[in-house]
């Protein structure tokens, strides 16, 4: 059932493509405040259910401030699950004003059990940041590496001099995420809960504040869904294959990866989950993941107690 008009807003580097479920409204405008002023005054009359973005590498943000303060309901989608759809709808051709089409038709269809989106508070945007920053360095610093096993001696100095200056920047983002996170109290107190955990470091901790600041709000299977660790079946009729995880947020999903090797080693309920699951002849990547959702899920209940007090759900969820 439609309850309203779904609006969809392509986005690219330089310029914005908008489309509303019922075709009144189509728009090419410029990405930058200018453009965020045309299409809020083209919706100012319509009955917008929706307005739907695709996360678009950081170009979507200035628009979905713009439209979060100007009252719209703004949702972001990942671009995998607009281009599932729209192959779902036999829209196979892509052009930026065929794909706002597509995600009009998602707004007003298919996406309200999706958070509204909201802009994130200032000392979790800079964690976020710091977060990122660190994790670029990281792939920096392993690619580097690499390289080093095979770099004549002629180079060999150089990059030992390049990776030695990233460490070193690495610890320093890793002391400012520390001070940051030391400094403002809800953070401190949500990384407490989540480092009272076997297996949860601080950045791991600060890596799931910003990439699931959901923790806490959802029920466990929305949760797994979410970070991508819940298996999907795949049956048809009377045969039954496979199941595995897809989809979700990456770096959730690579911290939770990290805690549960750690806690197959100092956390017991992980270890011991860990080696039943290896006795029932699970393959060790396969039982991994099972402990990513466990510990996912724990840490969720813990959440929820911690925000809202302990309650029977929560204790459930635990």
């Amino acid at each position: 059932m439609v309850k309203g008009i779904g609006v969809g807003i392509d986005v690219s580097k330089a310029t914005l493509d908008v489309a509303t479920s019922d075709g009144t409204v189509a728009l090419h405008v410029t990405n930058d405040t200018e453009g965020f002023d045309c299409i809020i005054a083209a919706l100012r009359d319509v009955s917008v259910h929706r307005v739907v973005l695709e996360a678009s590498g950081g170009y979507e943000r200035d628009a979905l401030i713009a439209l979060f303060e100007a009252g719209q309901p703004v949702v972001l989608v990942q671009p995998v699950r607009a281009r599932n759809f729209a192959r779902a709808l036999g829209r196979h051709a892509k052009t930026d004003p065929i794909d706002a089409a597509v995600l009009a038709t998602m707004a007003a269809l298919v996406v309200d059990e999706v958070p509204l989106w909201e802009p994130t508070e200032e000392a979790l945007a800079d964690l976020e940041a710091l977060v990122e920053r660190r994790r670029n360095l990281v792939e920096v610093k392993a690619a580097e590496e690499k390289r080093l096993r095979l770099a004549r001696t002629i180079v060999r100095a150089d990059i030992d001099m390049f990776i030695a200056e990233l460490k070193l920047k690495i610890r320093d983002l890793e002391r400012r995420i520390d001070c940051l996170i030391a400094e403002v109290a809800a953070l401190a107190n949500d990384a407490e809960v989540l480092e009272s955990v076997e297996g949860v470091g601080r950045i791991s901790a600060a890596t799931l504040l910003v990439s699931l600041p959901e923790l806490g709000t959802l029920s466990r299977g929305e949760i797994a869904a979410l970070a991508g660790v819940a298996p999907m079946n795949r049956d048809s009729g009377t045969w039954s294959g496979q199941r595995a995880i897809h989809g979700g947020r990456a770096q959730a999903r690579n911290a939770l990866y990290m805690m549960a090797l750690v806690g197959t080693r100092w956390n017991p309920v992980i270890r011991e989950r860990y080696a039943h699951l290896l006795s029932r002849g699970k393959k060790p990547k396969v039982a991994l993941v099972a402990c990513m959702r466990k510990l996912l899920i724990h840490l969720n209940g813990l959440m929820r107690m911690h925000r809202n007090g302990p309650t029977k759900s929560a204790l459930q969820a635990c």
